[in-house]
């Protein structure tokens, strides 16, 4: 079978539509948590399609497209809080505010995941969401970060332990990981 980026690069544009509707709801999740509001987050994902297509051919078709796509959306979340520092600190403040008509169980156990998860270092933070939040695999994530699988694993685990003794023992942890960052 044809690498799908060849054909996108061959001009078929099917490919390309398929593609993006695979990944779009995947990639506005990262931007949104990473940007906090959703009007921002799809503001950014759809640049972020844009970028692929326009930079297609600086893909070098190692990996899935996926993890060419997350790349996008990591770099282009981090400009995006670089030029809106003020606006994003208040709405990371939203996250927790519309957790707030949830059940209160749901709502303790989001709130305490969040401030375990914001509390652990960023490298640290973004391999938990992309595990996670995203099950990305780890050589995708190693993709996307720009570190080697064993530094992805080293990083889960290091994150996984701190969560672990902040939850004070908990059995459950990859669940609530999982709920909390879907």
């Amino acid at each position: 079978m044809v690498n799908p980026i060849r054909k996108i690069k061959n001009g078929d544009s099917n490919i390309a539509e398929r593609i993006v509707s695979e990944n779009y709801d995947a990639i506005y999740k990262y931007c949104y948590f990473k940007v906090g509001n959703s009007e921002d987050a799809q503001d950014i994902t759809q640049e972020v399609f844009l970028n692929f297509v326009r930079n297609i051919n600086t893909y070098s078709d190692r990996g899935k497209p996926r993890a060419f796509l997350y790349t996008i959306a990591k770099n282009l979340c981090i400009n995006w809080i670089k030029k809106n520092k003020t606006e994003y600190l208040e709405s990371t403040k939203e996250i927790i505010d519309i957790s707030a008509s949830e059940h209160i169980d749901n709502i303790t156990d989001k709130i305490t995941l969040k401030h375990i998860i914001d509390n652990l270092p960023k490298e640290q933070q973004e391999v938990i969401v992309l595990k996670y939040g995203h099950d990305l695999k780890i050589n995708e994530i190693a993709t996307i970060i720009g570190k080697s699988r064993f530094t992805v694993r080293y990083r889960i685990n290091l994150a996984l332990l701190a969560i672990k003794s902040k939850l004070s023992g908990s059995d459950y942890i990859e669940e609530k990981l999982r709920k909390r960052l879907t």
